[in-house]
């Protein structure tokens, strides 16, 4: 009798806040909490010259507590990516995007048995074209599971695991330049609570790594929420970045002033949007309207 397969898929995952570019960094390897395979580092930022080369080491850190643990045949393959105007990542055939960093890139081995235990290594070649133009040049090394080497047992029960690492890419070629702009602020509520979308735009040719505050403050000027400083989401270059930021709080009917802040890390002065944000007795949402922006003297 055909028991039932239960398969799994780990996608990538983007986690921007902690690490800006850790993509599934520990991917399950056996369904245990204590096991799993990691990818590190998740992120690399180079600063190259046309024409120069260099070499980097990305590693396959098998870990696991079970003494019946098996090797997993993994194959190593580059996309190129880039991520939309809602934060969500693209991956894309290598080559096929603009400044796309894949063609200077080459690595050894393409396939790899990992060892439970054992710690393995990729080794990744970046050779930038001496006419490489200026700015950032992206590409990803993703790691996954060969698909041959999943075997089902139809005579018994199983849990099948399948997962995609990434390590990602920055490459940039001098004269870079970074110039984040607040377009617009808006504000509503709903059953999460004060949600707040900025929309961010680069202008420059290399990414922009935003801090952001939060402040809503009643008629009288009294704090009534606020979401602290932290790291945003990556603008890349030339990009637009519109993410809602939520602030799980519920507040009475009346008129009250969103202030949004935002240091870019470009070299310039800090931002601040304000935006109102009236809420109705009898609505569920309420909207703010669009956003004045400033960078204060």
């Amino acid at each position: 009798m055909l028991k039932k397969i239960s398969t799994l898929l780990f996608p990538l995952l983007a986690l921007f806040f902690a690490a800006p570019h850790a993509l599934a960094q520990n991917a399950p390897a056996a369904g245990q909490s204590g096991d799993g395979i990691a990818l590190a580092p998740a992120r690399f930022e180079l600063e190259m010259t046309p024409g120069s080369e260099t070499t980097v080491v990305v590693n396959l850190d098998y870990h696991t507590s079970r003494a019946d643990a098996q090797p997993y045949r993994l194959v190593a393959s580059l996309n190129d990516w880039d991520m939309n105007e809602k934060g969500e990542l693209g991956f894309y055939k290598a080559g096929a995007r603009p400044l796309s960093a894949s063609p200077w890139i080459i690595y050894s081995p393409a396939e790899v048995t990992v060892q439970p235990g054992q710690t393995h290594s990729i080794r990744v070649t970046i050779t930038v074209p001496k006419d490489a133009t200026p700015g950032d040049h992206l590409a990803a090394l993703i790691v996954e599971q060969r698909p041959d080497t999943i075997k089902l047992n139809r005579n018994a029960r199983q849990m099948v695991m399948r997962f995609r690492m990434a390590s990602m890419f920055y490459i940039t070629v001098p004269r870079a330049t970074r110039r984040g702009t607040l377009a617009n602020l808006q504000a509503r509520t709903d059953a999460r609570g004060i949600v707040v979308t900025p929309t961010l735009k680069n202008e420059g040719n290399s990414v922009v790594r935003p801090i952001s505050s939060i402040k809503v403050v009643d008629a009288s000027g009294r704090t009534v929420a606020e979401l602290p400083e932290g790291e945003a989401l990556p603008v890349l270059a030339g990009a637009t970045l519109s993410q809602p930021l939520v602030i799980e709080k519920a507040l009475a009917p009346g008129t009250y002033t969103v202030k949004y802040r935002v240091d870019f890390q470009d070299g310039g002065k800090v931002t601040e949007g304000v935006t109102d944000l009236t809420i109705q007795e009898t609505k569920e949402n309420a909207t703010g309207t669009s956003a004045s922006s400033k960078r204060p003297d």
